[in-house]
């Protein structure tokens, strides 16, 4: 990655490996994608060889009832059904693909669908899906299954739906409370809304609630915020996580309608990451890694205390950790080290799989540096520090980061270096520092939580 010369407030909040313009994406640089298949292909071979290792499976579903101005997801708004019904063809059938290659026998340990939300899957699609992974692979009782919704299209019967199906996580988007924020990036939705859809996932039996939040805004104020976060605090969620506003309408189109003039500064988003920390510590909720906030009881947080706890492509998780299977238009998968994404075009997706082809476009090869440097930046992220010991083979990686100690962001020890509370809030961007010299930044896009 590109080494970040003046770290704050508005560095990226989430954490995850681009193909674009990586020297490290071999197979996409010298061949494209039928060299980054072969290498798919050779990773699943090699899992194939391992009927016994359990997977996890990201699928990806790039549909929105609208786009809000401040998301820079690759989504499509307001599809018709038949569109949508044609998408999950594709992924039953890339599912069907997959499977063949490397076996049904295993277990799948977490299933996420996100991208985009559930919510714009009938039950039926849904149901679809669900059965499609089960005649694949076996889903365990006890199995991480969660789901992006967007509140204002989610019901009783939606969330009786997925509970049958085994959801036990569904993540709702809010962003801000305040009227003036919303119409700003053209998003409405009442606190009383928001409240009403959790209780009605509440009573569904869904089990844990996580509330997507963002700062950085147009028009938000610490005031403004603060309502916004007692108001959600009165919720009950078991989790928030918070994300922060990258107004990169180059990236984004949807972003050219927001107005950069109401913007709030980087001190005062700063402000705004403090505070929030502040009150959520108060109100209970443990910090968990650099975004995610959760109750004292949580599994993560106990996961946290016991050395379990993992960033995986996915989320922070006390899962073991097991090679990640993406799937659906722009999908990222891991397998051992190995990174692979599908086709961004979901007319080449699509025909890739009408094809009998698996649709990825670009790969990672995983290499001895490049897996120390993930573990490295992995254990930063959930422990908030790493040892001398943790960081051999990567000492110019090390090196950079202790070098954050003139900013505060950091403290230095002869066997470890420690993240600071100041450093905290700018973690994603600390883990830079970790990555190979001359690399292009990460950019996965903003979590618009829809």
């Amino acid at each position: 990655m590109l080494k970040i010369a003046n770290l704050d407030a508005s560095a990226p909040m989430c954490w995850q490996p681009t193909p674009a313009g990586n020297p490290l994406v071999q197979a996409s640089a010298v061949n494209g994608a039928q060299a980054a298949l072969a290498l798919y292909d050779a990773a699943l071979g090699t899992l194939a060889a391992q009927p016994d290792e359990p997977i996890s499976v990201s699928a990806r579903v790039p549909f929105c009832a609208a786009h809000c101005f401040c998301c820079d997801r690759d989504i499509r708004a307001a599809q018709p059904d038949d569109v949508i019904d044609d998408y999950v063809a594709g992924l039953v059938e890339e599912i069907r693909e997959v499977a063949e290659r490397i076996g049904g026998r295993r277990e799948v340990l977490q299933m996420h669908l996100g991208g985009g939300t559930a919510s714009e899957l009938s039950g039926s699609q849904l149901a679809r899906l669900v059965q499609a992974m089960q005649s694949a692979w076996r889903m365990p009782a006890d199995i991480d299954m969660s789901c992006e919704c967007d509140p204002r299209r989610v019901s009783q019967t939606m969330f009786e739906v997925l509970r049958g199906l085994g959801f036990r996580r569904v993540s709702l988007g809010v962003l801000d409370l305040d009227p003036g924020v919303q119409q700003a990036i053209g998003r409405r939705q009442s606190a009383a809304l928001i409240d009403d859809v959790c209780e009605l996932a509440r009573s569904a039996g869904i089990e844990y609630i996580n509330l997507d939040v963002m700062i950085g805004l147009p028009r938000q104020t610490l005031a403004s915020w603060s309502a916004t976060i007692d108001r959600l605090i009165s919720m009950g969620p078991e989790r928030i996580r918070l994300a922060r506003y990258h107004h990169r309408p180059w990236h984004a189109p949807a972003q050219v309608a927001i107005d950069t003039e109401t913007l709030p500064s980087q001190a005062a988003m700063a402000e705004l990451a403090r505070t929030t920390a502040a009150m959520l510590r108060a109100a209970g909720y443990r910090w968990i890694g650099a975004d995610q906030f959760v109750l004292e009881h949580d599994e993560l947080s106990r996961a946290m205390d016991d050395g379990r706890l993992r960033r995986s492509l996915i989320s922070y998780t006390a899962a073991p950790a097991t090679p990640m299977i993406g799937l659906g238009v722009g999908a990222v998968g891991e397998v051992d080290g190995a990174m692979f994404w599908n086709d961004g075009s979901q007319a080449a997706w699509r025909n890739a799989l009408r094809h009998r082809h698996l649709p990825v476009a670009q790969a990672r090869p995983a290499t001895p540096e490049t897996v120390r440097r993930r573990a490295a930046v992995e254990r930063l992220l959930c422990s908030l520090e790493l040892s001398v010991e943790q960081a051999q083979g990567i000492e110019d990686g090390y090196r950079r980061l202790a070098a954050r100690e003139a900013d505060g962001l950091v403290r230095v020890f002869g066997d470890r270096i420690v993240v600071t509370e100041a450093g905290r809030h700018v973690l994603h961007a600390l883990c830079t520092e970790l990555d190979e010299p001359g690399a292009q930044p990460e950019g996965r896009s903003a979590r618009c939580g829809c």
